[in-house]
């Protein structure tokens, strides 16, 4: 038997105040349960253990009444009643003001409650107009005023961003599906995400319509800034389009025939393709000479000669650009056309002489970016034994700031080759990677996947500013130089002030 606890009717908690008692609530109401007398005893004996032993009950045994104290009712008391309700009032606006995905994303509750990611001004480009604007001489007319430069427009916008739409700008990211689900939801509407890059492997092309439908609902939910929406479209072996428009021609195909106005055409028509599905950015053309077998590089380069290379190149990227519609990226900074490894399963090693990779591998660049028609380059992950054997060059300050900017003078967009490769996990944490990568001068940084990548990456190279290892103004140059690319393509208006 289980002796009864001894309550008392009426009984309230220490939190409950003499207001409650005058809210009107009925008071413990008592019944009467009839019980034999050896039960009675059983509750009348404070010293009686627990036991599973069953009492017999017989015929002759008398009932008597025991009082059995139903359970009280709780009652909320009124002023934590008041401050619960205002709390949700306070939740319920805040969540009134996200989209679904981001209230139910990874921080979504956190962006209600009060995220340690800052959103920013969601009108900034509006609001920066204004500003400008206001800074008029009275009396004198926009008409009259010398026109805005995209430099000083764009510098006007990176002052006003907060430092997480400044991070955010600097992802380039990719998700798994055909849709526009919670992941890529989350990552463009609280990240800020400033590029998306769509791949068949991550079933993200089905059909035209679904994936024209894609890109619009990205862009239309890519506020204040619109997004940089990638591919790689190089024909041939990769060709993420086929099931689309068909077969397009591979570089070796286009390099065979030797005719520039070949690979013109080709760029036109890639273009042409790109734009009417809302795809801004082909990484492409692949400009590595290759010299040595390479099962990743099978079909995909213009030849085995760097003016040959240069001259089909640079044809292909004039015609891709024609239009203004979409821009290419040359690929793979430093050089792949002497390396068998793929940096997709390990990081390759590249043993040329500094001569060589002068006169072979960085020949292309050297002339293309002279012509000023290079608005992007895609560094991929090697080891340049020669610049510097300790990081990969995708990481490394020697390769992309010495080489690359200093030497072959490209002030446009870095963008890194996959940080998810193996190439890199193997070695480096992706929240390390970020960081090293920004640092070696890098401003597009490839490869998160899920919300909490980009979480991840941010918090990594928040970790360096915090540490000194790298400055907002370096953080800023970068974002300016996303910014004027997307101003090349037609992404960002200068305002009219």
């Amino acid at each position: 038997m289980i002796r009864a606890p001894n309550l008392t009717p009426g009984m309230l908690s220490d939190d409950d105040s003499t207001e409650d008692r005058d809210t009107g609530e009925s008071q413990d109401e008592m019944k009467i349960v009839p019980i034999s007398t050896k039960d009675a005893q059983v509750l009348q004996s404070p010293l009686l253990p627990l036991t599973e032993e069953k009492e017999e009950k017989t015929e002759n045994s008398p009932i008597i009444p025991v009082p059995i104290i139903l359970p009280q009712r709780t009652v909320m008391p009124r002023k934590r009643a008041i401050l619960m309700a205002v709390f949700l009032l306070i939740l319920v606006f805040n969540a009134a003001r996200l989209s679904s995905a981001q209230f139910i994303g990874a921080e979504g509750w956190a962006s209600v409650l009060g995220s340690h990611v800052s959103s920013g001004d969601p009108n900034l480009l509006r609001n920066v107009a204004i500003q400008l604007r206001k800074k008029l001489t009275p009396g004198v007319t926009a008409q009259a005023t010398p026109h805005l430069t995209p430099q000083e427009y764009i510098d006007a916008l990176v002052q006003n961003m907060t430092l997480d739409q400044k991070l955010g700008q600097m992802m380039i990211v990719q998700y798994v599906g055909p849709e526009y689900g919670l992941a890529i939801s989350t990552m463009i509407s609280q990240y800020n995400v400033g590029a998306v890059i769509l791949f068949g492997v991550n079933n993200n092309i089905q059909d035209k319509t679904q994936l024209k439908s894609l890109t619009r609902q990205m862009q239309s939910n890519s506020k204040p800034i619109p997004l940089v929406v990638a591919i790689d479209q190089e024909g041939g072996t990769v060709d993420r389009l086929v099931n689309l428009d068909g077969p397009r021609p591979s570089e070796a195909e286009i390099g065979a025939t030797n005719d520039p106005n070949k690979a013109t055409q080709q760029g036109n028509q890639d273009a042409q393709d790109l734009s009417s599905y809302g795809i801004n950015l082909n990484l492409a053309p692949v400009v590595d000479v290759t010299n040595v077998f390479n099962p990743q590089l099978y079909l995909r380069t213009f030849g085995d000669n760097p003016a040959k290379v240069t001259k089909m190149a640079g044809a292909y990227l004039r015609g891709l650009q024609r239009n203004g519609k979409v821009l290419g990226a040359l690929k793979h900074f430093p050089g792949l056309g002497d390396v068998g490894a793929d940096p997709h399963n390990s990081v390759p090693y590249l043993y040329r002489s500094k001569s060589d990779l002068e006169a072979i591998d960085w020949a292309p660049y050297r002339v293309l970016i002279r012509q000023g028609d290079v608005r992007a380059v895609l560094v991929t992950h090697e080891i340049v034994t020669t610049i510097d054997g300790s990081k990969p060059s995708s990481l490394s300050y020697k390769v992309v700031t010495g080489i690359l900017r200093n030497e072959l003078g490209f002030q446009g967009v870095v963008i890194t080759d996959s940080l998810t490769m193996e190439g890199i996990t193997a070695y480096y944490p992706e929240a390390q990677a970020a960081a090293l990568a920004i640092e070696a001068g890098s401003d597009l940084l490839m490869g998160a996947l899920t919300p909490n990548d980009v979480a991840n990456m941010i918090s990594g190279i928040k970790q360096a500013i915090n540490t000194g290892e790298i400055g907002l103004q370096r953080v800023d140059e970068s974002v300016r130089r996303i910014l004027m690319l997307k101003y090349q393509m037609g992404l960002i208006r200068i305002p009219t002030i």
